[in-house]
């Protein structure tokens, strides 16, 4: 089929509403086999933790709609030759998303508007005591079964929403834990009137607190069997998306042309995969794109930043910084999986939460040590987490990234040198202020890297060797440096590291000139000192 001949699809981007989707014939990505597999299932109450704009409250809707016993809706999914009965219950649906939560007098506000909600339909006029949400959900469900003779499905959205929203304010946070431990005791005291429970978040809270009264859930978050129940496979986009890959592929091609950029088939699908692909929820590793990323692209057929434009780590980038953590670092951490399930209700640690809001995602597992590797999932997020890095320390201060990006360009095409770049640099830094400094080689390390990744630059940092790691690596289409950062120390030490332990050679396969770049930066004057010494490599193999 000629790609003229596919026919124009159009994805309901942000669309939560499963009934909209299959009446209006939108594509919609199958993961109806999944729900069958859970509700047929001997376990009836499920935890599921993903990041935001995965797919979660699409899924609930699915297992609404499936516990309505909508068969209509389902026509042509997996789940509907699966499914011999299609039984209908009736179903309590619980969204904590719908409202905001960041002083005390909203917060009865939003919850009572959500259950009120749900009472209406099963004929519950407004109690008598409205702040009692315990006494409520259980009046709902014991209503609920009586007149309906069915046990009740209890679907909860983004049950941590509450609690995320006052994550910085310990004392509204203690105030709203308490009114949804309430809210949710009935999910246990009512058990014998409940056919299925099921509640999606980031976050996993304390056992402590909110969960204390959910100890009867079985955890989804790192279930291989449902490891892709949200979110998109390579195997998925393949093959129910591959039109969609062609018509993004023709469009860019015409768009480029006048630059004579063409992408070949396999070469978009690879494109993709950079920008989007790379988040994992198990040992088995298997590659998970992010739907709101990946369906925005098709939509609008280009590649950017979706997923990070919808939300900036800031705070987290803060708590970094307190905890002395910088992106480097990131690349390859170590943590246990009991290290995932931390309590969020006091961030002492940023991993847990990187993790659970997916800015970073399982890369390996090591099974003699029980421990992960983690890393940046994708280039999208690795770019947006460079770019808010970059604003966090450098926009208000120094003026415009412009200036930035037009000094790399100009040493990138060889219209200055890197003498250049360096006194540009120089100044750079020296127009921080000092209260933002730390006294280390790593922050200096983390900023630089930070500056050239928001501006696209070809760069890494602590690149491992057989001898040791590299601070930093910039690779031009003609040129390779290695740059070694120190911190009150001498620039002519910085580059005898390089020497010594020969950095050249990890780059033994590659035709380009590598440069050996010795900075130091001054305790002082808060940027680099003079005298820094650049000299060209010779490979090992030379």
């Amino acid at each position: 089929m000629a790609v003229s001949d596919i026919p124009k699809r159009s994805y309901a981007v942000g669309v939560q509403d499963f009934t909209w989707i299959r009446e209006r014939r939108a594509p919609y990505i199958d993961k109806t086999g999944y729900v069958y597999k859970l509700v047929s299932s001997n376990a009836t109450n499920f935890f599921l933790s993903r990041p935001r704009r995965f797919g979660k409250s699409l899924l609930v809707d699915v297992l609404r709609c499936y516990f309505e016993g909508r068969k209509e809706l389902f026509e042509g999914l997996a789940i509907y030759d699966l499914e011999k009965e299609w039984r209908k219950y009736p179903v309590i649906r619980l969204d904590l998303s719908n409202g905001k939560y960041y002083e005390q007098e909203r917060v009865h506000g939003t919850i009572n508007a959500i259950l009120k909600q749900q009472e209406e339909q099963f004929g519950i006029t407004q109690p008598e005591e409205p702040t009692n949400y315990d006494a409520r959900l259980t009046n709902m469900i014991l209503t609920a079964y009586r007149q309906t003779g069915e046990r009740v499905v209890v679907l909860v959205d983004e049950y941590d929403a509450p609690m995320l929203d006052s994550i910085h304010k310990p004392e509204l946070q203690d105030y709203i834990r308490e009114r949804i431990r309430s809210l949710f005791s009935p999910l246990k005291s009512q058990a014998q009137y409940l056919r299925f429970v099921f509640l999606t978040g980031i976050s996993k809270f304390s056992q402590l607190s909110v969960f204390s009264e959910l100890n009867n859930l079985q955890q989804l978050t790192f279930n291989p069997e449902y490891e892709a129940i949200c979110g998109i496979t390579e195997e998925e986009m393949l093959t129910q998306m591959k039109p969609d890959i062609e018509l993004m592929r023709e469009s860019i091609n015409e768009a480029y042309a006048r630059w004579g950029i063409h992408y070949t088939y396999d070469e978009m699908v690879a494109e993709l995969k950079r920008w989007y692909d790379g988040y994992h929820f198990s040992e088995r590793m298997t590659d998970i794109y992010c739907p709101w990323s990946l369906i925005n692209a098709f939509t609008e057929k280009r590649i950017q930043n979706y997923w990070f434009s919808t939300g900036t780590p800031t705070s987290l980038i803060n708590i970094l910084r307190t905890q002395d953590i910088d992106m480097p670092e990131l690349e390859g951490y170590k943590a246990a999986l009991s290290q995932f399930n931390a309590p969020t209700e006091r961030i002492t640690d940023p991993i847990p939460v990187l993790f659970q809001s997916g800015y970073l995602t399982l890369k390996d597992y090591n099974p003699i040590t029980r421990k992960w590797s983690l890393g940046f999932p994708n280039e999208e997020v690795y770019r947006g987490f460079a770019e808010s890095l970059y604003q966090y320390y450098c926009n208000q201060y120094v003026g415009s990234r412009n200036r930035f990006e037009d000094a790399y360009s100009s040493f990138a095409n060889h219209e200055t040198t890197i003498d250049d770049f360096l006194r540009y640099l120089q100044e750079f830094f020296s127009a921080m202020p000092y209260d933002i400094m730390r006294k280390n080689e790593k922050h200096y390390q983390s900023i630089l890297y930070a500056l050239l990744a928001s501006i696209n630059a070809d760069v890494s940092a602590e690149g491992r060797t057989a001898t040791g790691r590299m601070d930093i690596t910039l690779r031009l289409k003609d040129a390779i440096y290695v740059l070694e950062l120190k911190y009150d120390k001498s620039s002519v030490a910085a580059l005898d590291q390089i020497k010594r332990k020969n950095y050249a050679a990890a780059f033994a396969t590659d035709n380009r000139p590598v440069y050996a770049v010795g900075l130091n930066f001054n305790p002082t004057t808060h940027t680099l000192d003079d005298g820094w010494k650049v000299e060209r490599l010779h490979h090992i193999s030379e």
